[in-house]
């Protein structure tokens, strides 16, 4: 019995490089290396929010979450700022009597000088970014509101479905717990909202 049967060859035709192009320009790498890391650190925003509040029972420290983001953003700087000092003494490091040609010629060159570029500009980009008060705040409202998408639907379907438990000290304390939740809770949504109340 044959367990593994040879296929016959097909006919896929011949190969043909594809045409040289440019590489992109340093500014759209940039600017997509950008959106990357910034989805990355919203996520990051994100899980941390729906632990502190679902787990720990804190409530949202949007100066904490700005300084975590910030501390993430100089994070990658270092990192792109470490990536492009490898590069360079690669480049640098690399002989005339080379046993690896490919490595000597002026493309590999050329190539090396721009990664290295890009590496200092994303590194530059993430950095200013880190010192940007209004970016930080930024990304912790939209980490928050996409932590409440994602928990919301959970505490509506559980508060739908969950008989309240009512003790004896429940009923006597129902009174001020409504006050309370309108004095703040209602009050401070409202004002989220931007309703005027009378």
């Amino acid at each position: 019995m044959r367990w593994f049967r040879r296929r016959r060859g097909g006919w896929l035709g011949t190969y043909e490089p594809p045409e040289p192009r440019e590489p992109a320009p340093i500014e759209d790498v940039i600017d997509d290396g950008m959106l990357i890391a910034e989805s990355v650190l919203r996520m990051t925003l994100r899980n941390r929010i729906i632990v502190d509040s679902l787990r720990d029972g804190r409530n949202l420290d949007r100066s904490a979450l700005a300084a975590v983001a910030a501390a993430e953003l100089e994070a990658l700087a270092d990192n792109e700022w470490e990536s492009a000092q490898r590069v360079r003494f690669r480049r640098e490091g690399v002989r005339l009597d080379d046993p690896f040609p490919d490595e000597n010629t002026d493309e590999y060159r050329r190539e090396s000088e721009r990664r290295e570029k890009v590496h200092l500009a994303m590194s530059e980009a993430f950095a200013a970014r880190a010192a940007q008060p209004d970016i930080l705040e930024s990304l912790v409202e939209r980490a928050r509101r996409e932590a409440w998408d994602e928990v919301a639907p959970v505490i509506v379907e559980r508060a739908a479905t969950e008989e309240p438990v009512a003790d004896a000290g429940y009923a006597a304390e129902r009174d001020e717990r409504i006050a309370a939740l309108l004095a703040l809770d209602l009050t401070a949504l409202a004002v989220e909202r931007g309703i005027e109340l009378s």
